[in-house]
């Protein structure tokens, strides 16, 4: 099965992992790595690398980074190098409504296509609220 990693400043990926939870039960299985302020960079580097690694189970994992060109998108993209031999895709500018949407397809697509699905689907998960309700 794919696996789901979620890497942010802060306590973000935490928060998506339990606020995913109160809809998807298999939620409880996301790995949520945090940067905090005190954080040496280059150690979440080696605690994405050592996450990936025990997660993995042959289909591959599924990264999602809070903020492109932020230290954990960066510091995923080195981990990357350091992990040839594992499928990993990582989506840039994570929200709710596409971790759900991960959760929900995660049984029915492979690494790939859950990717180019999310990909495609990202900005319905963005609604002007006035606009999609006319007033």
């Amino acid at each position: 099965m794919i696996q789901i990693l979620i890497v942010t400043h802060g306590p973000l990926a935490e928060a998506l992992k339990v606020s995913a939870g109160m809809f998807f039960p298999q939620a409880s299985d996301i790995t949520a790595l945090s940067l905090n302020p005190q954080d040496n960079p280059l150690e979440l580097k080696d605690r994405i690398v050592a996450e990936v690694r025990k997660v993995n189970e042959g289909d591959g994992v599924l990264i999602f980074a809070d903020l492109f060109a932020g230290t954990p998108c960066n510091m995923t993209a080195l981990a990357l190098t350091e992990l040839p031999d594992i499928p990993i895709q990582c989506l840039v500018g994570v929200n709710l409504p596409l971790v759900m949407e991960a959760l929900g397809s995660l049984n029915s697509m492979d690494l790939h296509a859950l990717t180019a699905h999310l990909t495609q689907i990202a900005a319905d998960t963005i609604l002007d609220l006035r606009a999609k309700l006319e007033l």
